[in-house]
């Protein structure tokens, strides 16, 4: 049976949050249970855009202190990193660094902060349904440990982000882009992710879930109290769980879905071991989900004409906000984006729903618009 262990830590005073992780780990012994002395240990955290650590966006720089004196205690030697998605410019990367807070506790620590970009290396993937190989960074490549870092947090695409999400920034920014061109499907695009996580072999996976985000995941939604930090040493069962948390069916997600068509997820929920809290006390009331992409409902030869009336697309929805910055058009990988002075206009035609616009929009001056046919239909579902 597989093992998945929860404590509470109500806020990120470092204190808790040390004494949550720790009661985590415990019985899933410990972090010596997986990491060995001189052991090199990757801590893969979620950088995904500039945001403050109140906005809920990126990894909580206490819990990556927390993590990084845990594998320190044990003998092990941390580093810290992820690959933003976009075009990583020297400058657009420092300031992901500064604002996240991940910067300065890496100073303090005196730990490696790593942009994976930077060094690159192709690596097998084991059991592959879509892809044999990624390139990803070198020290994903040859940490002794990786640590999956996650926040708890909705996915306009994926509708949940978790642990094996999380490793999609160990590919180089620029190249994510492209695997949205290449896998549209969502869930193919669950599967890609699922090839991935077993390509980085995860050891651990650590999810701040004291403050998560919820609605428009992952970066323009609204952050929300869940009060815990999750723990197993298999991604796919954390994220079943933290699903569940979220007020999710679990296996809707389709990175868990794809995980459990191939045989790497428990079937059911209940054959997941958890330890600590019980995640029904802590799933948080009413907690506002992303809209589904109701076209799975069509027969697979309809699914194609009804598209634009059933899945959400991304709309200017502030001209305020908007900054006619331009990284919208930049970062589409299919070029459905012009900006004008008018801000950005969207080729609907063109547009394959990866909502890449969305997440990474500076300002979050875009949001996605959900068609009459999908909101009727998503009551109904």
């Amino acid at each position: 049976m597989t093992d998945v262990s929860i404590a509470r830590c109500a806020d990120y005073d470092p204190e808790h949050v040390v004494s949550a992780l720790d009661a985590a780990l415990s019985p899933l012994g410990g972090m010596a249970a997986f990491v060995s002395p001189g052991q090199s240990v990757l801590v893969k955290v979620n950088l995904l855009s500039r945001a403050e650590p109140e906005r809920a966006v990126t990894t909580h720089p206490e819990v990556v202190r927390a993590i990084v004196r845990s594998v320190r205690d044990v003998g092990g030697m941390p580093s810290v990193g992820d690959s933003p998605g976009g075009p990583n410019t020297a400058g657009g990367v420092r300031r992901i660094w500064r604002d996240s807070g991940i910067e300065a506790v890496c100073r303090e620590e005196n730990v490696p902060l790593l942009l994976f970009d930077d060094d690159c290396v192709k690596v097998p993937t084991p059991d592959s349904a879509l892809y044999g190989s990624f390139t990803v960074g070198r020290a994903v490549a040859e940490a002794d440990v990786v640590i999956s870092v996650p926040k708890f947090k909705t996915h306009g695409l994926m509708l949940f982000t978790g642990a094996v999400k999380n490793l999609f920034g160990c590919i180089p920014g620029l190249e994510k882009g492209q695997f949205h061109a290449k896998v549209p499907d969502r869930d193919d695009f669950g599967s890609m992710l699922v090839d991935l996580a077993l390509a980085c072999r995860p050891a651990l996976a650590i999810m701040d879930a004291v403050v998560g985000m919820e609605g428009q995941g992952p970066a323009g939604g609204t952050p929300r109290s869940i009060g815990a930090v999750i723990v197993s040493p298999d991604a796919f069962a954390l994220d079943i769980v933290a699903a569940a948390m979220a007020g999710l069916d679990p296996y809707e997600v389709y990175t868990n879905k794809a995980a459990r068509s191939r045989g790497l997820a428990p079937e059911r929920i209940d054959e997941i071991r958890v330890h600590g809290e019980d995640w029904r006390a802590l799933a948080p009331p009413g907690f506002a989900l992303p809209d589904r992409d109701v076209s799975q409902l069509f027969p697979a030869w309809l699914t194609p004409r009804l598209r634009s009336w059933a899945t959400a697309r991304p709309v200017l929805a502030s001209m305020a906000l908007c900054k006619r910055c331009g990284e919208c058009a930049r970062l589409c990988p299919v070029d459905a984006i012009t900006m004008t002075d008018d801000g950005p206009e969207f080729d609907r035609e063109r547009c394959i729903r990866c909502y890449c616009c969305q997440e990474l929009c500076p300002p979050q001056a875009i949001e996605l618009k959900v068609p009459p046919l999908a909101r009727l239909l998503t009551k109904r579902w």
